[in-house]
């Protein structure tokens, strides 16, 4: 058993060892660095995290689900797509390419429409103050902060710069000539997907019947004329008797495959260059019902995983 020095002896064997043993001392102008709190090193991880999850949303690849029937049967709803966001930094779109893109109209409600924009304070974007609601699902807002950014759409290019785009009983004429390429599906489910339909109406509208596109006509300045064509006398557009229009420089027409349910430039107009941001690369993910089949289940959609869309 150890024994106890007494409390001289115990002194001076401590300066004894002392003599022996020295502290370094910290060089003359350089501090000393104390180690960061845990939660300080976490702090910072989420953060770096989060700047390299944003840089590669914004530039290079992107997740999204098709949440309505407009690309049928092209895409699904229920479908999860990566997005190519690198493609058109380096070229432009084609006829006939599947784009991404940030919703050209301004929804009611939110930072950009006029009507609106009063209600927010820009912090930086996409955050903003929110002064008239304190909580709502669009633009997402909580405690009266809002996060807002446009939306992203898929649709097809159809027109390009130059390009004269008609649409007559629903068949679409590019140039003068029939641009059908097999992609494109018409009818309208009742109830519509994600809901099983019970049937499929195939609906027409006459030539000169008015609908939502005859109320709002942005084309006007962009009709044009083709000798010997009948649309000389076409007084308003719809949704099946549209055109002719020239599409100006640097703007697309786009549209949807299932041209009976999409919104798109017959609606609100060309797409600008600058709103593009890619397209649709690879669907990783699907579920729900198959395009157009009465009384389907929702189900895992095995023969569409890892496809690229076309």
């Amino acid at each position: 058993m150890k024994e106890k020095l007494p409390l001289k002896q115990d002194r001076k064997k401590s300066e004894t060892l002392g003599q022996h043993y020295t502290v370094t001392p910290i060089p003359e102008g350089k501090k000393f660095r104390k180690r960061k709190p845990a939660a300080q090193d976490w702090i910072e991880a989420i953060l770096f995290a989060f700047v390299v999850a944003m840089i590669i949303r914004n530039f290079t690849f992107e997740n999204f689900l098709i949440p309505s029937s407009s690309m049928e049967k092209t895409l699904l709803v229920g479908d999860y797509l990566v997005a190519n966001k690198l493609k058109y930094y380096f070229t432009d779109p084609k006829q006939g390419d599947i784009v991404t893109f940030r919703y050209p109209k301004l929804e009611l409600g939110t930072p950009e429409n006029e009507n609106s924009k009063a209600d927010f304070i820009k912090i930086f974007h996409p955050i903003y103050l929110n002064k008239k609601h304190n909580f709502s699902k669009f633009p997402l807002t909580a405690f009266h902060i809002s996060y807002y950014a446009r939306k992203n759409v898929v649709k097809r290019v159809i027109g390009m710069p130059g390009d004269t785009v008609e649409v007559r009983n629903k068949i679409v004429y590019v140039n003068g000539k029939e641009y059908t390429k097999g992609f494109e599906n018409y009818g309208l489910a009742d109830p519509s997907p994600p809901m099983s339909p019970h049937i499929i109406h195939d609906h027409r509208l006459a030539e000169n019947e008015l609908d939502s596109i005859s109320m709002d006509p942005w084309y006007e300045d962009y009709r044009v004329t083709i000798p010997g064509d009948s649309t000389a006398v076409r007084k308003v557009f719809n949704r099946d008797w549209f055109g002719p229009v020239k599409v100006p420089p640097k703007r697309y027409f786009v549209m949807g495959d299932n041209r009976d349910v999409s919104e798109d430039s017959r609606y609100w107009g060309f797409l600008e260059r600058r709103f593009i941001t890619g397209t649709p690369w690879l669907i990783f993910w699907s579920k729900g019902i198959e395009f157009n089949k009465l009384f389907d289940e929702p189900h895992i959609r095995w023969n569409r995983v890892f496809r690229h869309p076309r």
